[in-house]
């Protein structure tokens, strides 16, 4: 039988030198197929190996390229897309998964997008959660200077210093009321409800 053979029932024993080279292309990163090439080993026998020895081996493949022409720059969407839109569009990839006759590569790309919206909803939710973390808080800011605004009046002393204070007031209370809140937002994170 041969050094290298394919056949089920080859079942070598490592030598010290094999040990040691494997070992030290691990260290140096190279691949597994790398690895199995100049070793004469299946991929399977050198991971039980690197197992046993604890030893890390770099489960990269070489790159493949899937198309001739190069990748368009991507363009930044016009609109987001609501939580409800995601999970409408995710929960049609889980169905579509579950037909039959899919290829291995559209699983993957499947899989895929259904990884990305589970992101975007993650971040979309944080990010609507700490804008209205963040209106609370100019609201409270708002009546804290409300406050100091009024204290202001009452503690003027002359005519002209109360009509400063009055025009402050009016002008301050008038900017807030024009303020609109992030309802919108709020209101398409609410799942089925429109």
């Amino acid at each position: 039988m041969s050094s290298y053979s394919k056949e089920i029932g080859d079942m070598r024993y490592w030598t010290k030198p094999e040990e040691q080279l494997l070992k030290e292309m691990a260290e140096q990163g190279r691949s597994i197929e790398e690895i199995c090439s100049q070793l004469h080993r299946s991929a399977e026998a050198l991971r039980l190996k690197a197992k046993r020895m604890g030893i890390v081996i770099s489960e990269r493949q070489k790159e493949v390229s899937s198309t001739t022409t190069p990748l368009e720059p991507i363009k930044p969407a016009e609109n987001l897309i609501s939580v409800e839109e995601a999970a409408k569009m995710a929960l049609g990839c889980i169905q579509r998964l579950n037909e039959k006759g899919l290829t291995a590569l559209e699983m993957k790309r499947i899989r895929l997008i259904i990884s990305a919206l589970k992101g975007y909803i993650i971040l979309y939710s944080t990010y609507v959660e700490r804008i209205g973390e963040v209106e609370e808080r100019i609201k409270e800011l708002n009546k804290v200077v409300l406050s100091q605004l009024e204290d202001r009046l009452k503690k003027a002393q002359s005519d002209e210093e109360r009509k400063l204070w009055q025009e402050r007031l009016k002008e301050f209370t008038e900017k807030t009321a024009e303020e609109k809140p992030y309802t919108v937002w709020k209101r398409r994170m609410i799942i089925g409800r429109r």
